[in-house]
Formats: C-alpha cells, structure tokens, sequence
C-alpha cells in the first residue's frame, strides 16, 4: 500500500468496507501532477514492472486537464446555476473510473468493479482525501 499517511490508510479501509469487490487503484490528481496513493496487488501484477506501471499512470495523468476543463464546461457553461461538480464517473465493462473533486484543482481517481455504487464512496473520499 502507498501513501505515507494515514488518511490513505483510513480511506482505503473504509472504501474497501463499502464495497462488494476491489479498489483497484487510488491516486490524487492536480491540473499537472498526480500522486498514486494506492494500487492493487492485483492491478499491479498486470505490469511487467514498476517502470511499466508509472509509464502507464503517467500517460493516463497527462490527459487529466480535461477533466478540469470538462467540470469548468458543466459549472460556466452548459448548466452555470447547477453548483459544483463533486465527481464523474466513466463505466467500462470490466471497470468504472470516479473521479471525485474537492476545490478548483484536486482530485481523487479511484479505480474498482463497475457494479460498484457511486455516491458512497464519493462520500468517503472526500471524508478522507479531499
């Protein structure tokens, strides 16, 4: 497990006690720089090695100022009088991305099954991380 504090710690337990299958990933994002607080042994052995996998989020963070850019379009432009957008979510076949926000320029991106549900976890990750 990552992450050298223990709000990662406390997150990731709470995240894992409200869900049926696995947190794959965790990670914090910024408009330019992302840190990983958490991978699974699972998701990790995919990778031939460490390198293969930082390779990997780091071609994955380097798309992450259109998400900043999305949540902007949704708050100014298309629905200006909503409120904020707390979080997106991306649903794959074997996988669903939430990205959650707290402010203007953070993020947290938690990777797990696509059944999972969405606004509890929300709900504990800006608890804990945000």
């Amino acid at each position: 497990m990552s992450g050298a504090n223990g709000e990662v710690d406390a997150a990731l337990e709470a995240l894992q006690a409200g869900t049926d299958g696995p947190v794959y990933t965790l990670v914090r994002f910024y408009p330019s720089d992302f840190e990983v607080l958490y991978v699974d042994d699972a998701m990790s052995d995919l990778y031939p090695g460490g390198s293969a996998m930082d390779d990997h989020f780091e071609r994955i963070f380097d798309y992450v100022g259109i998400d900043f850019a999305e949540r902007a379009l949704f708050t100014d432009v298309l629905l200006s009088g909503a409120g904020d957008v707390r979080y997106m979510t991306t649903s794959l076949d074997s996988i669903k991305v939430v990205r959650a926000y707290g402010g203007e320029d953070v993020g947290v991106f938690v990777a797990l099954d696509p059944e999972e549900a969405v606004p509890p976890l929300v709900e504990v990750v800006t608890e804990h991380l945000l």
